[in-house]
């Protein structure tokens, strides 16, 4: 009886170690798209913008020894930059209608590969716990090698979590987050329980251990919202309606914590989506923030002047 309890209880950790392994490498090491796939959906005046518009070919080392890629595509002599950082399992090549978005609206533009992505060295993702330090440090690099009057982050689903993490750590004009999670831990919950009918709080404690012990990080150390708290430039969230993947009530939380940032709902959009599912409201949402922006820094410029 007692060698049937022990094999019974070995069965039992065998299973919920593997099952735990399974889910921290679907998580961190998830197949990587190829930048066909990533531009497949997109129109031929994207593509025809990621392939044909010059760029240049951009690197730096981060601060544990990885290599990580960058495109710039100038815009005549505009001084105003904006970095795009894409989502997990992406590339630069999935931000193609954001750059040609962006260049229209007169930007320089600077598409990463995050580490473990594209073209970027290393072996994990962190959901932003170690990647908001490199977009920290791709900031810097743009400040010392091009001339900047304003600099912009923009980010979709990892990516967002990503540039929002990075927010309190860099000096930055403003973010815009498309579809961010609020909290991993929380994310996870969520997509364990919800979509694939799992129970979330007996696995999440073995998935916790792998981050810590492979990847370096512990879920409760990831949280865009507490980041949020610390942010003084605006934010525009941008999210879809029909989002069941990251939960859009995610974004609506967040935009409810401070009065300067916005939201832009995109009507039946899923994750990811929004810019194809409705181009001209994504547009006009980036391009009024943007608007509001500046002549909110205008007026305080101008209260600044009138000072004795």
């Amino acid at each position: 009886m007692q060698a049937k309890w022990k094999y019974g209880l070995a069965t039992l950790f065998t299973g919920y170690y593997a099952i735990s392994y399974y889910a921290f490498k679907r998580m961190t090491r998830g197949k990587r798209k190829t930048p066909e796939m990533l531009l497949a959906p997109y129109t031929t005046e994207d593509q025809s913008f990621y392939h044909d518009v010059p760029f240049e070919h951009v690197s730096l080392q981060s601060r544990d020894g990885y290599r990580l890629y960058g495109r710039v595509y100038r815009n005549g002599e505009a001084k105003k930059w904006i970095v795009f950082v894409h989502g997990y399992t992406a590339s630069h090549s999935f931000m193609a209608p954001h750059l040609a978005m962006f260049h229209r609206l007169g930007y320089n533009l600077l598409a990463v590969d995050l580490r473990s992505h594209g073209e970027s060295e290393g072996v994990y993702a962190s959901y932003g716990y170690h990647e908001k330090h490199d977009i920290v440090d791709w900031v810097d690099w743009l400040r010392t090698h091009e001339t900047v009057d304003e600099v912009g982050l923009h980010g979709v689903s990892m990516g967002a979590a990503t540039i929002l993490q990075a927010g309190p750590l860099t000096d930055v004009d403003f973010l815009i987050a498309e579809c961010p999670f609020d909290d991993m831990r929380q994310l996870m919950h969520h997509q364990l329980n919800n979509l694939h009918r799992l129970p979330g709080d007996l696995l999440l404690p073995g998935i916790n251990y792998f981050l810590w012990s492979r990847a370096g990080f512990l879920m409760h150390q990831v949280s865009p919202k507490r980041s949020l708290a610390e942010t003084s430039a605006p934010v525009l969230f941008v999210h879809g309606t029909r989002d069941d993947f990251v939960p859009t009530w995610m974004s609506v939380e967040m935009n409810a914590l401070n009065r300067q940032n916005e939201i832009a709902l995109i009507h039946d959009a899923e994750h990811t989506n929004c810019i194809l599912k409705d181009r001209d409201a994504y547009e006009a949402a980036v391009t009024n923030f943007l608007a509001r922006r500046r002549e909110s820094g205008q007026q305080s410029d101008q209260v600044t002047h009138a000072r004795p």
